[in-house]
């Protein structure tokens, strides 16, 4: 949210216009926080299928 519109402030506004309350920015960081831990976790847990699949193909062309 913060890094597609460009800062807290941009986010701010963006939520003025759909006339909605503001976010203080303490809270935006911690959001922000929480969906990288949940991006982090999607990322290994399908890395690891990827890295096991060419592992195999690497041992079978040997």
């Amino acid at each position: 949210m913060i890094d597609g519109l460009d800062g807290v402030v941009k986010v701010n506004n963006f939520l003025s216009a759909l006339d909605m309350k503001e976010v203080h920015p303490e809270n935006l960081k911690l959001m922000e926080n929480q969906a990288w831990e949940f991006i982090e976790t999607v990322a290994k847990e399908s890395s690891k299928g990827t890295v096991q699949e060419k592992m195999a193909h690497e041992i079978s062309s040997l």
